[in-house]
């Protein structure tokens, strides 16, 4: 049987240094991406991008003439867009998000 003794300033100097780890790597985390990071983050073409994901309502914002996306609403998209899809339905170039009313059953 092992018998292992730290002490506690043995665990307090590991436990610092896996926060102060952990808190660079969130640091190193960016809040923006550029259509160039954003394209290499999903790995697909800035024309899908702007076809597929921005026409069905992925949100950007500009500043000036250079456009961002916020990181977590990407991702926030993105999952809800692939909950949407199925075994027949799962392809991106080809999604379309449903518009609200198509598709109902008017009365007439």
């Amino acid at each position: 049987m092992l018998n292992v003794q730290i002490d506690e300033k043995t665990v307090n100097s590991m436990l610092e240094k896996a926060i102060n780890e952990r808190v660079e790597e969130l640091a190193k985390q960016k809040y923006f991406l550029t259509y160039s990071e954003l394209s290499d983050y999903l790995n697909i073409s800035k024309p899908i991008i702007e076809d597929r994901l921005i026409k069905n309502g992925l949100k950007y914002y500009k500043v000036g003439s250079k456009y961002l996306f916020k990181k977590s609403e990407v991702d926030e998209f993105l999952d809800d867009m692939t909950s949407n899809m199925n075994a027949t339905n799962n392809d991106i170039k080809f999604f379309q998000k449903m518009q609200k009313g198509a598709g109902s059953n008017d009365m007439r």
